[in-house]
């Protein structure tokens, strides 16, 4: 994750509290922008995020069942 967007201004001992998504069209345009954003609105979207440290491997079997 050392090649993540703005990487060195995340202070990553402190945990990601948030992450924000922004959705996109086939042509890369913000949903957003696109003169029918009814199309893509309202959205929703469950995620989960895993952070694995750099020099780690991920390894599901240490998730809990929730999450898999």
């Amino acid at each position: 994750m050392t090649k993540f967007w703005q990487n060195n201004d995340i202070l990553w001992h402190h945990g990601l509290k948030e992450m924000h998504l922004v959705l996109k069209d086939d042509k890369n345009l913000h949903a957003h922008k696109r003169p029918d954003p009814e199309k893509f609105f309202p959205t929703k979207v469950r995620m989960t995020l895993i952070q694995v440290a750099k020099g780690s491997t991920y390894d599901p079997k240490r998730m809990p069942e929730r999450v898999k």
